[in-house]
């Protein structure tokens, strides 16, 4: 069964195939050549889920594939809830006047622990959220999951840059996302889950 991720991001991409398994073949926007003129679809959600439903059934009718589509981050409670789906948002309120590149993660995060100290809630705790739709063309139908771990903020440990891994500790765990091994991620995070139940109903 081919489905297309609804991102252009390979790293995520390759995380989903080694958990599907060989149950789907997922391939990415920019693999298909038709997708290339096509605009992104808005994220204009007010939760993760929302925007992972707003992308999956934007590119199943664009390109009339089955398509699934993940939105995702991280939500810090001494910053009432941001970055969450709001990254530039944060950005702008946090880091008024800095040239902050919110794609890179190591020069988004060290800001938003700049932005935790500042904010005199010496709460660290964060939440990894992770929601997930599978959407197929013409509305035929749609999968919806969502699932989220709790953890801490930290400062930067381990090697592997992807999103915050190198930035949260999840509970109970005595390494950041980075400093684990693909496998011990998927055990622990909530994108496993999530999938999981996605692959359960197709």
């Amino acid at each position: 069964m081919k489905v297309v991720f609804a991102s252009k991001n390979k790293k995520k991409a390759l995380e989903l195939q080694r958990m599907a398994k060989e149950k789907i073949e997922l391939i990415v926007l920019s693999d298909i050549k038709e997708a290339e003129n096509i605009p992104q679809a808005e994220e204009n959600g007010d939760t993760f889920l929302e925007n992972a439903k707003l992308k999956a059934k934007y590119w199943a009718d664009k390109l009339n594939m089955i398509a699934l589509a993940e939105d995702s981050g991280i939500e810090i409670d001494a910053l009432n809830g941001a970055p969450g789906v709001y990254t530039k948002r944060c950005i702008e309120e946090y880091c008024k006047g800095e040239n902050v590149n919110e794609d890179k993660p190591s020069e988004l995060y060290p800001k938003i622990l700049e932005a935790m100290k500042k904010s005199g809630n010496e709460s660290k705790v964060a939440h990894w959220i992770s929601s997930m739709v599978l959407a197929y063309p013409n509305n035929e139908k749609t999968i919806e999951a969502i699932n989220s771990i709790d953890g801490e903020m930290c400062e930067c440990r381990g090697t592997r840059e992807f999103g915050f891994d190198q930035y949260f500790r999840p509970n109970n765990c005595n390494k950041t996302l980075a400093e684990m091994e693909p496998e011990e991620k998927d055990k622990i995070g909530p994108r496993l889950k999530t999938f999981e139940k996605i692959l359960e109903q197709i």
